[in-house]
């Protein structure tokens, strides 16, 4: 048996844990488990004092460093060869079985502490990656949120400015719409009642006129009545905006009753009709005999004869 010192002790232990954290086969020959059985043998013996205790922060430390390097090992192998030592565990030199059930235990205890931290590490970034997703999702509703917002905001501005717009068109147009009813009656009135009073004038101040007058004045009045309906309807329509307008109206009544007045003239140098005057007032003169004083004094003196 070899003797060792506790710093040798201490390394020759790490050496071993590494080692058996890297193959499950390790200890599957009988030679090769005699072979683990004295070394640790040797690393636990003491001749004139107690055996050797391992510490705890050697272990620690050794799985530690097999789980950060996967290269050196892994824990899942270590725990199932040190079971492995444990269940076959025959004494050589010396028994040092209950050195070997700590080492056991110890060693599953920190392999179950780091399995169980490396879980709720895993869970706790795991939780973390989904809270920044979550993170990342809640941001990208936002923006949408405020692009939305911003959509909405800009689209009750435009309607809100359209509806403006429409209500003020609206009484523009209302107003042109009362403007031009109240034209209309206007015109209606001013056209008829002028050119009635005109034409009324017109014909009372001629007497006994010839056919020719006669024919010349209607042309006359209707020319200038017309001419002047038209010119009430045109600026109606150009209250409401409508530059459409009919020329061909007021072109074919006026040449028309040009016409007619030519014709009148043409008539009347070539003695086409029979200009014999006519009469437009034709007054039916009563006379009717009213008493005077004088006959109203005679008949009183007869009576009182």
């Amino acid at each position: 048996m070899k003797l060792l010192n506790e710093q040798e002790k201490r390394d020759a232990l790490q050496k071993i844990l590494l080692d058996l954290s890297k193959s499950q086969d390790i200890l599957k020959d009988h030679t090769e488990r005699s072979s683990y059985f004295s070394r640790l043998e040797d690393i636990y013996h003491n001749t004139d004092t107690e055996n050797f205790r391992h510490f705890y922060s050697d272990i620690f430390a050794c799985l530690s460093a097999i789980d950060a390097d996967p290269s050196q090992g892994n824990l899942d192998i270590l725990a199932q060869n040190m079971q492995t030592l444990k269940d076959s565990y025959t004494p050589i030199d010396r028994d040092i079985r209950k050195e070997l059930f700590k080492l056991y235990d110890h060693t599953n205890l920190d392999i179950g502490r780091i399995n169980y931290t490396k879980r709720i590490t895993g869970e706790t970034r795991s939780e973390l990656a989904r809270a920044q997703s979550n993170i990342v999702d809640l941001k990208e509703q936002l923006a949408e949120a405020e692009t939305a917002h911003n959509n909405a905001t800009e689209y009750l501005k435009n309607e809100s400015i359209r509806l403006q717009k429409e209500i003020h068109d609206n009484q523009k147009k209302m107003q042109n719409e009362y403007i031009t009813i109240l034209g209309i009656f206007a015109a209606i009135v001013l056209a008829f009642t002028g050119g009635t009073t005109f034409s009324s004038s017109v014909l009372e101040n001629i007497d006994k006129p010839s056919i020719y007058r006669l024919l010349a004045v209607v042309f006359i009045l209707g020319l200038i009545i017309f001419s002047l309906i038209w010119l009430l309807i045109d600026f109606l329509r150009d209250i409401n905006g409508k530059t459409i307008r009919k020329w061909w109206l007021i072109f074919f009544m006026d040449a028309l009753l040009i016409s007619g007045i030519l014709f009148t003239f043409l008539a009347y140098n070539r003695h086409w009709l029979d200009d014999t005057p006519v009469s437009i007032n034709k007054y039916t003169e009563t006379e009717v005999s009213r008493p005077t004083l004088s006959d109203d004094k005679t008949l009183s003196d007869n009576g009182s004869q």
